[in-house]
């Protein structure tokens, strides 16, 4: 990993050591081992651990034994929240703490699945997963060492050590803004505490059509304006996302070889128009919307894009002129696997008791949004 990162944890990494010799009677799985599972922008470091800087991502790691704990650390000293499931239980949400987090303990003996998800967006800066602590398991199945006939597949990042008998599962990629966060779907707490990238539409879609997601989105930002920006608009907007792979940094770059999703998601638009003094024009608007779907045509290039509106109907109106003749002329030009989505075409898709404030979708709002990508999706790409 970059060396911005290395010195961010090297204390912490050290500390870590003391923490492994304290637990010695249970196994250590390092997070980059063949035995975890990883969905969305993971990248591996050399000492063993993952790092990732967006929300959604998901790890998981299948254990013999009665408890689970995972190490972790964080480069910002904002919450971040994730998710944990056991087997096919319920969710639980918890706040990571810097170092070790108990998740389970007093299971009976026996194998499990456990699953972590990144509830919180990039802004919170990056993840540091260490790996994880499983009491009751012996050394040989903490290294890896299986049984004839058992196999552990990888997906993600860890792609490349599995052998090609893991069948390909349909991948889709969201790009967008804090509705594509999932902000505000929970109902008490901060901001971040009440945002969930897991609940939110494109996840929800992904689930619907037994797919998985990738997503790559950040509170606040547009597709050429950002929420409340002032001239001379020169901030970060969403084409300096598509090649990230943590919000808050540069490097390290994501590239098109990591992941190739059958279907990118494009939801942009709220923060482009909510500010009805200087928004853009709508010619201006279409030039540089074109100039992201080109950039991410570049990165994407075998990839159905949709180019979806907001849910609002005020800015989702603002946003049809710019959007639908970008499309519409990227489609002329030849590229006939790009599509523009207008939630709103046949009236308001949502109601009102869907959203907290007009702009950001609750729960049901969201489970709106998916239904109707569900059924664009089988349409268009011919999904079941």
């Amino acid at each position: 990993m970059r060396n911005t990162i290395r010195s961010i944890i090297m204390l912490a990494l050290l500390a870590a050591g003391l923490v492994f010799c304290a637990t010695a009677a249970a196994s250590f799985v390092p997070a980059n081992s063949p035995r975890v599972k990883t969905m969305g922008r993971w990248i591996p470091a050399d000492n063993g651990s993952l790092y990732a800087g967006r929300g959604a991502v998901i790890a998981s790691v299948e254990f013999e034994g009665t408890g689970a704990q995972v190490q972790m650390y964080s480069d910002s000293q904002g919450d971040v929240w994730w998710l944990k499931k056991l087997d096919d239980g319920p969710l639980y949400r918890f706040k990571a703490h810097m170092g070790m987090n108990m998740l389970y303990q007093n299971l009976p003996m026996g194998k499990h699945t456990l699953t972590m998800i990144r509830d919180t967006e990039g802004m919170r800066g990056v993840t540091i997963l260490r790996g994880f602590h499983f009491a009751g398991e012996n050394d040989a199945a903490s290294k890896g060492v299986t049984s004839p006939g058992s196999s552990a597949a990888v997906t993600g990042n860890n792609a490349d050590k599995a052998a090609s008998h893991t069948p390909r599962r349909r991948f889709i990629e969201i790009i967008g803004d804090s509705v594509a966060a999932g902000a505000f779907i929970y109902p008490e707490g901060d901001y971040f505490q009440r945002e969930s990238g897991y609940l939110a539409f494109g996840p929800r879609l992904a689930r619907l059509l037994n797919a998985d997601w990738s997503c790559v989105a950040s509170s606040g930002e547009g597709a050429v304006r950002n929420n409340e920006e002032k001239a001379p608009y020169n901030a970060k907007h969403a084409e300096e996302q598509i090649e990230r792979a943590f919000y808050t940094q540069k490097e390290p770059r994501w590239t098109s070889q990591m992941d190739d999703p059958d279907l990118v998601i494009l939801a942009y638009g709220e923060n482009d128009f909510n500010d009805a003094v200087n928004r853009p024009s709508d010619a201006y608007f279409k030039e540089q919307y074109k100039n992201l779907i080109l950039k991410l045509r570049q990165f994407r290039p075998n990839s159905v894009i949709f180019c979806m509106t907001p849910a609002n109907t005020v800015t989702s109106r603002q946003s049809v002129p710019g959007m639908g003749g970008a499309v519409a002329e990227l489609r002329a030009a030849g590229d006939t696997k790009v599509y523009f989505i207008d939630l709103n075409a046949n009236g308001p898709l949502l109601n009102a008791s869907d959203f907290l404030d007009g702009v950001h979708p609750l729960a049901s709002g969201h489970e709106k949004i998916a239904q109707h990508l569900r059924s664009k999706t089988r349409t268009l790409l011919g999904w079941k």
